[in-house]
C-alpha cells in the first residue's frame, strides 16, 4: 500500500542553509515574521524560534516578545521583517496596523543593537522604515511573495508554493523564468484568484467548515459557535503533540487530548465523556476532510502548468497531504521540512527574508 504521507524520493536539495553550529553561529540576518497570532523567527545560517503571541489581546506586550525572541538566537546586525499582525483587530486599519508594526520593530532592533532594519515590500526588494511607512499597504501581508520570491531562487521548473499555516493557507504560482507567477499583490487579489484560503491547521473554527458531524448511524448539526478547531482535528488524530502548558485554544483550556475531544464534543452538544475516541476521530477525520476540499478547489484555480509540481511547508501541511495526494496523485511534492528541518518550515517567511536578504541557498 502506498503511503499516503510519503514525499518523493528524489533529491531536493538545499544548499547553504546550514544547521545550527555548536561552535558558532554564520549568521548575520534575522528573519522575522511578525503575525497576528505567533511571532516567528529565523537566522540566515538556518536556526529557527517560534512563539505564539494573540496580537488581538495582548499588542502592548509586542515590544518584549520581539526582543525576547532575538535574544534567545544569535546575534545578528541586520533584520529583514515581514509581517500579517497588521491585520489584528487590535488596529483599526491595515495602515495603521503596519505603522504601529514598524515602530515598536524599530524600537527593539535599537534595543537589540541592530545595525540596520529593513522591511519587506511586495514588490520583491527590502526598504528602511521610513519608506514602510510611506508605503504601509506594500508591506502589509507580504510575508507570503517572501516565501515565494525565495522559493523561486531554487526551482528548476514552473510549480505551486503551498504553504499551510495555523490559520491561511497560500496556494502561490512560481516559475523559475517569470518568478512569482501571479498578478496578486493584496489579500483581496489573493482571495479572488484563489492564492489565499482561510483554513489552516489550528485557528480555523469547525463550524466554519462543516454544516454536521456524523455520530454512529445519525449527522448531527453542529452548533455555529467557535467550540473547536482544526487544532482539536489535528490532535485528536495525532497530526500534533499534545501540550498541557499551551491554552491558546477556543476555550482557553489546554492543548491536550481529553480536552481536544471535549471541545470537538461541545460541537454537537455534547461532552467529552459522552462520546467514545472512535467516534470523535470519526468527527476530526471528516471536519479535516471538509477543510482539504477547500485546498483542492483553490489549487484547481491556478495555472495548469504548475499543478504537477508542488513545494510543501509549513507546520500544519501533513494533516491536509493525504487528501491532497488523492485529489492529485500524479502531483510531484517536495515537503520543505525535510530540507530545512520542522522547524524552518514552520518559520518559512522568517527564513525566506533572513536568506533573501544574504542571497543564499539553493533547491534543485
Amino acid at each position: 500500500m502506498n503511503d499516503p504521507f510519503a514525499v518523493d524520493p528524489e533529491p531536493f536539495a538545499f544548499h547553504d542553509t546550514l544547521p545550527p553550529d555548536a561552535t558558532g553561529s554564520t549568521a548575520t540576518v534575522l528573519g522575522l515574521d511578525i503575525g497576528g497570532a505567533n511571532i516567528k523567527a529565523a537566522t540566515s545560517d538556518g536556526q529557527a524560534a517560534a512563539v505564539r503571541f494573540p496580537m488581538w489581546l495582548t499588542p502592548k506586550r509586542l515590544l518584549d516578545e520581539l526582543v525576547s525572541l532575538a535574544a534567545g538566537l544569535p546575534r545578528c546586525p541586520v533584520w529583514a521583517v515581514t509581517m500579517t499582525g497588521e491585520m489584528a483587530d487590535s488596529f483599526a486599519t491595515r495602515v495603521e496596523g503596519v505603522l504601529r508594526l514598524v515602530e515598536v520593530t524599530a524600537v527593539a532592533a535599537k534595543r537589540a543593537g541592530v545595525t540596520e532594519l529593513s522591511f519587506y515590500h511586495v514588490e520583491g526588494r527590502f526598504v528602511p522604515a521610513e519608506v514602510a511607512t510611506t508605503e504601509p499597504l506594500a508591506i502589509a501581508s507580504a510575508n507570503w511573495h517572501a516565501m515565494a520570491a525565495w522559493v523561486v531562487r531554487q526551482i528548476d521548473a514552473p510549480s505551486l508554493l503551498i504553504d499551510i499555516g495555523g490559520t491561511t493557507t497560500d496556494i502561490i504560482p512560481v516559475d523559475p523564468t517569470t518568478g512569482v507567477a501571479t498578478r496578486s499583490r493584496t489579500d483581496f487579489d489573493r482571495l479572488a484568484a484563489g492564492e489565499l484560503v482561510y483554513v489552516g491547521g489550528e485557528r480555523t473554527p469547525v463550524c466554519s467548515l462543516v454544516d454536521s458531524l456524523p455520530l454512529g448511524s445519525r449527522n448531527v448539526p453542529v452548533m455555529r459557535e467557535v467550540f473547536g478547531t482544526t487544532d482539536d482535528c489535528r490532535l485528536v488524530l495525532g497530526f500534533c503533540a499534545e501540550d498541557a502548558e499551551d491554552k491558546q485554544t477556543s476555550d482557553g483550556r489546554p492543548r491536550t487530548m481529553a480536552h481536544a475531544k471535549a471541545r470537538l464534543a461541545r460541537m454537537i452538544g455534547r461532552d467529552g465523556d459522552d462520546l467514545t475516541t472512535t467516534e470523535v476521530r470519526e468527527m476530526a477525520r471528516v471536519t479535516l476532510a471538509a477543510a482539504t476540499r477547500r485546498l483542492i478547489e483553490a489549487i484547481a484555480q491556478q495555472p495548469t502548468t504548475h499543478a504537477d509540481r508542488w513545494i510543501l511547508s509549513g507546520h500544519a501541511a501533513q494533516a491536509f497531504l493525504p487528501g491532497l495526494r488523492k485529489a492529485y496523485p500524479l502531483a510531484r511534492v517536495r515537503s520543505l521540512s525535510d530540507q530545512v528541518g520542522q522547524a524552518g518550515s514552520r518559520v518559512g517567511p522568517a527564513l525566506a527574508c533572513a536568506q533573501l536578504r544574504e542571497s543564499t541557498g539553493r533547491f534543485r
